[in-house]
């Protein structure tokens, strides 16, 4: 796994958890394809390109008061690195608090994302990309 792709994954979670999610569009390559979980609220199956970045963005951050993600381990994957990540957050709706932890793996070339894969459990995603805890 390369410095410069954890150094790219780790300002991205950074500057998203500060508040600027505009760093997202900075680190994504134009055809960037995204894949929330399938339990996400109001999400599409896949997001494409920078425009698709910015309506499932839009779609997740609408529905918090306050979230943050800070990444606990980085896991090299070969082509994926897997992130597991603490999310903490207050649901706009209901103002109930969560604590969960998260996977993400991505795909990074030349400092930008490719490809972002969200699942439910570090299971989960280890068996995505073809490992196993």
């Amino acid at each position: 796994m390369s410095q410069e792709n954890l150094n790219t994954l780790r300002r991205l979670f950074e500057a998203a958890s500060e508040g600027d999610v505009s760093v997202w569009f900075q680190g994504a390559d134009p055809d960037i394809r995204v894949h929330p979980r399938s339990e996400e609220p109001d999400a599409a199956e896949e997001y494409r390109g920078l425009d698709g970045l910015m309506d499932y963005l839009l779609n997740w951050y609408s529905q918090w008061d306050f979230y943050e993600s800070e990444p606990l381990e980085m896991i090299d994957a070969g082509e994926h690195v897997l992130v597991v990540a603490r999310e903490r957050g207050r649901v706009e709706r209901t103002g109930m608090e969560v604590v969960e932890d998260f996977c993400h793996s991505f795909v990074v070339r030349d400092g930008k994302v490719l490809e972002w894969h969200m699942y439910d459990s570090r299971a989960d995603a280890l068996e995505a990309v073809g490992l196993s805890e």
